[in-house]
């Protein structure tokens, strides 16, 4: 749904992604994976046995493959009248693969991708969140309710750094965890089963500084960024079940990395990103239902200039990428089926094309 999703209560994905969002929820349990985008280099022989280089965006899957992207369990701790819900939750949500080129001078010019960083970063949350209701459930109006959620994380990154031939540094790798936290708040601006619902969201998660095992000035290394979420949701329901999810996310990717040696050189920007969603509910028979959804995002990459490539340190990223800010169109569907028990069985498929590499997803939800 274009990466909107800051306002929604029904995924234990809101453990991660707005942990608010669990405080209504059953018990239940949610787990995904997905591809990334990475920048690896590749070299061929050119012309009189030179080297040529290739450093295009590529669709890969993180190491470990059996790992998840997401795996989260809610469980209701509260009654109907006062809920109340816990949530555990480990998200991968980046996967930083960078092609780069030492910056030796303030004057350099020419820059191939002769170093390769790669880092997988993840978080492991424990989280809390209480609804307060001011509204019946049958009583239409605004203020219906407003859920409060914290989390506490702990952050972990693995890194790898590749050199070429005859470096004397040689290749190197690591592992390092810190800590870090997350809130959100979601708040019902107004409800009424029988036309319209609207809720307004808010996330927050904190930035994890790492004590590298190399010190990221001297081989370049990444911390986990700040990220703040506002979104909207707006279901439309009884004969038209459609929902619209709009967010505006914003991502600290300057606070990351080191300052570049040379003053002349670029800095990482930070991210701000837009997204708007839509899925249909289709009732295909009396237990069984169809999701189909569909989505944009304008992407904005932690780089400013696709022609002068930010650096971190000593190093300057060198890639091939199509641009600075992207439009990203994703597209997806759900399967749902309840139970003989009356629990929510439901799985999902996702893809996205427009940024330098196409991705996909697909994830499942248990209900208890």
């Amino acid at each position: 749904m274009g990466g909107s999703y800051t306002a929604f209560q029904d995924d234990p994905l809101l453990v991660w992604l707005n942990p608010a969002g669990i405080a209504t929820q059953p018990d239940q349990m949610s787990i995904a994976y997905q591809t990334y985008t990475a920048y690896p280099k590749r070299e061929s022989t050119g012309p009189n046995d030179t080297s040529v280089f290739s450093v295009k965006g590529q669709t890969i899957l993180p190491d470990p493959v059996i790992i998840p992207s997401y795996i989260g369990f809610v469980f209701q701790l509260g009654t109907a009248e006062s809920p109340l819900a816990m949530g555990v939750g480990f998200a991968r949500p980046y996967n930083l693969d960078y092609s780069m080129d030492e910056v030796l001078t303030p004057t350099q010019t020419v820059f191939q991708p002769k170093f390769e960083m790669s880092e997988s970063l993840s978080r492991f949350r424990v989280a809390i969140a209480k609804d307060f209701r001011f509204r019946d459930k049958d009583d239409p109006g605004f203020f219906s309710h407003l859920a409060l959620g914290l989390g506490g994380d702990v952050g972990y990154e693995q890194w790898s750094f590749t050199t070429p031939p005859g470096d004397p540094r040689g290749d190197r790798r690591g592992a390092a965890a810190a800590l870090g936290g997350g809130a959100g708040v979601l708040f019902g601006l107004y409800d009424d089963p029988n036309a319209f619902t609207v809720h307004l969201g808010a996330a927050y998660q904190s930035p994890v500084h790492f004590n590298f095992t190399v010190a990221p000035d001297r081989m370049p290394a990444f911390d986990m960024p700040q990220q703040v979420n506002v979104g909207a949701t707006l279901y439309l329901n009884q004969e038209f079940p459609l929902r619209v999810t709009f967010d505006t996310q914003f991502i600290q990717w300057s606070a990351t990395a080191q300052d570049p040696f040379f003053s002349d050189e670029r800095k990482f920007r930070n991210s701000v990103n837009y997204s708007v969603g839509m899925e249909y509910r289709v009732q295909v028979e009396e237990n069984l239902r169809v999701y189909p959804r569909a989505g944009y995002r304008r992407f904005e990459a932690p780089w400013a200039d696709k022609n002068d490539l930010p650096a971190t340190a000593g190093f300057k990223l060198v890639l091939d990428t199509k641009g600075s800010n992207f439009n990203i169109f994703t597209f997806g569907m759900g399967v749902s089926w309840t139970t003989e028990a009356h629990k929510v069985r439901t799985i999902d498929i996702a893809g996205d094309v427009g940024g330098d590499a196409f991705n996909v997803a697909v994830g499942y939800t248990h209900e208890f």
